[in-house]
């Protein structure tokens, strides 16, 4: 198996004067939110496994006033 890029989940629009799109790296495991805008990365949580990734990332999308402050 060849080398494994990052897979975006989705967008938090409209948080802190910015979009946010949500990215797991299965190298890292880190959970990250990147900055449309302002280009700044924010560090979410952690996971192994991409499903874990994912429901992470739903969360974070569905209510994001949990996890940015």
């Amino acid at each position: 198996m060849g080398d494994v890029g990052t897979f975006p989940f989705g967008w938090v629009r409209g948080i802190k004067d910015d979009n946010w799109q949500i990215i797991w790296d299965p190298k890292t495991e880190l959970i990250t939110a990147h900055a449309a805008v302002s280009k700044k990365t924010v560090e979410l949580g952690k996971s192994a496994k991409w499903m874990d990734a994912k429901v992470y990332a739903d969360n974070v999308i569905n209510d994001p006033g949990s996890f940015f402050d």
